[in-house]
């Protein structure tokens, strides 16, 4: 069971994942896979932002693979560190300048075909992307 260590699940996760017999959360399946070499390095998804009453912002990431689970949020401050954040996650400017447009009348933007590493994943969304390491 070299490969659950090296994808850092548990044993009865692989053992459910080769054996397609029951189920298994996301996170873990991109961690085996990732280990396999099976896993394209950039997940596609929408980038759902909210500005929130108080003038922060908040964003989340729903993958595009259609999986289920409750998507996590990530605070920003203001809309200075918010730009910084799109920035780093390689959304272009012309689609920033859209998205601030849109929340000026609307409290909820998608931004669809967003690509991120999962390192860039686990950084914003650690608990969302993190693989489980009992289940």
């Amino acid at each position: 069971m070299h490969l659950a260590a090296l994808a850092k699940v548990s044993r009865s996760t692989l053992s459910r994942f080769e054996n397609n017999n029951g189920d298994v959360q996301l996170s873990s399946v991109l961690r085996i896979l990732s280990v396999l070499d099976m896993v394209d390095r950039k997940q596609e998804g929408t980038l759902i932002v909210r500005r929130n009453d108080d003038g922060t912002f908040s964003a989340s990431f729903a993958l595009n693979l259609g999986a289920g689970g409750a998507l996590e949020s990530k605070a920003f401050a203001d809309r200075e560190v918010f730009g910084r954040a799109l920035d780093d996650l390689h959304v272009s400017p012309s689609i920033q300048s859209e998205v601030f447009k849109d929340l000026e009348d609307q409290a909820t933007v998608r931004v669809f075909g967003v690509a991120l590493d999962m390192d860039v994943l686990h950084r914003y969304w650690p608990t969302q992307f993190a693989a489980a390491s009992a289940t």
